[in-house]
């Protein structure tokens, strides 16, 4: 299983934006979230990859949970956020080393 999702939840104070979802993931199996804007697909993704804060029964990706085993689970996944903020005149030579530090193969420079 590449990825187990059990009654999973988002609540920001009294709004509930994701509530009691559950879906797995077999190894060669693609999938995709479909709804309109609010209805917690981004939520949803977040909260699978332990950014958001998040309430579940199960939540196991590649056999460990992205949550405890952040490190070695983000060995494995790739992820591209839909924004990602740097800092003002960061280069990208920078910007490069500081996403390297996240994975265990590094990056060449030229």
């Amino acid at each position: 299983m590449i990825l187990s999702v059990k009654n999973l939840s988002v609540t920001y104070g009294t709004k509930k934006a994701v509530d009691n979802i559950s879906f797995s993931i077999r190894p060669g199996e693609v999938i995709g979230l479909l709804g309109a804007n609010g209805a917690g697909k981004s939520s949803t993704i977040a909260a699978v990859l332990g950014i958001e804060k998040s309430n579940y029964e199960e939540l196991i990706m590649l056999g460990k949970s992205p949550i405890i085993h952040r490190k070695e689970v983000f060995q494995e996944v790739g992820v591209q956020f839909q924004e990602t903020n740097f800092q003002d005149k960061l280069t990208v030579r920078e910007a490069c080393e500081q996403w390297e530090a996240l994975y265990k193969l590094m990056c060449l420079y030229s």
